[in-house]
């Protein structure tokens, strides 16, 4: 992470500050998967039957458009949680989750999760703080969208890239080692 990029454009993983015995449990419920890169993890409209901890790689959040173009709306890293929002309403999958790399996640039934946030107040509480996050960076994005032009949206893309994926060099470049295309920025 760089230190000199606005600290707000990086989610906080989930399991950041759950403490270890929550960690333990968490990791105790859920079953490890492994997904090669390219790989839909859910998609768009399917039901929920499981909620995901990324535990290593790159997962890419996407919806589809009205005209059906795929738009990016995240980039998650280890530590994120996936697919929490069906999970906690019982509604359809709100968006496709897309591997950029190899990804290991930690796979938990709804039913399970549900109970543990139940049982476990810290953890209801970080994932509340979890989606109160990307609800904020959401909005600014709408904000962006709405109000700014498509280089400046571009440049906002760029900049939280390097804010969480980004290796600074000793001449005060960065550089950002992820597989995304620019058809992908665009998105």
């Amino acid at each position: 992470m760089l230190g000199r990029v606005d600290p707000s454009l990086v989610s906080k993983p989930f399991l950041a500050d759950v403490g270890a015995e929550a960690e333990a449990e968490l990791r105790a419920l859920g079953i490890r998967r492994r997904f090669p890169p390219g790989s839909a993890v859910f998609l768009e409209g399917d039901a929920a039957q499981e909620t995901l901890i990324l535990l290593d790689g790159i997962v890419k959040i996407s919806v589809s458009s009205l005209d059906g173009r795929e738009v990016i709306v995240d980039l998650l890293g280890p530590g994120a949680l996936v697919g929490e929002l069906a999970a906690v309403d019982g509604q359809p999958r709100s968006a496709t989750a897309t591997t950029l790399t190899p990804v290991e996640v930690l796979v938990i039934p709804c039913g399970t999760f549900i109970e543990l946030m139940h049982r476990r107040p810290e953890l209801m509480f970080r994932l509340l703080v979890s989606v109160a996050d990307r609800l904020r960076r959401s909005v600014h994005r709408q904000l962006e969208y709405g109000t700014g032009d498509a280089l400046g949206r571009l440049c906002g893309r760029l900049l939280e890239l390097a804010a969480g994926y980004g290796e600074a060099r000793p001449d005060g470049a960065v550089d950002i080692d992820l597989p995304v295309t620019q058809a992908d920025l665009a998105s």
